[in-house]
């Protein structure tokens, strides 16, 4: 049995204007920007692991899966 690479985990830095918008909080504590209005931005596209309510510092990650995870990448980016 041979292993393939299906999934890649990339991470993009946020600017200090991005990170604070990702912060942002209504008055109930629920995300400003909601997982799913970021998940519908990037519906189109093979992306999943949108976890970016709880990003790590100053980046924010997504996971590429498929075949043409590089063609996937250059739209993302």
């Amino acid at each position: 049995m041979k292993a393939e690479i299906y999934s890649i985990t990339y991470r993009i830095p946020l600017t200090d204007a991005q990170q604070a918008r990702l912060e942002r909080k209504w008055p109930d504590g629920d995300p400003f920007i909601s997982y799913e209005k970021i998940a519908s931005l990037l519906e189109p596209l093979p992306v999943e692991d949108l976890d970016w309510s709880n990003h790590t510092g100053r980046y924010f990650y997504f996971t590429v899966h498929g075949d043409d995870r590089e063609g996937t990448v250059a739209e993302v980016i």
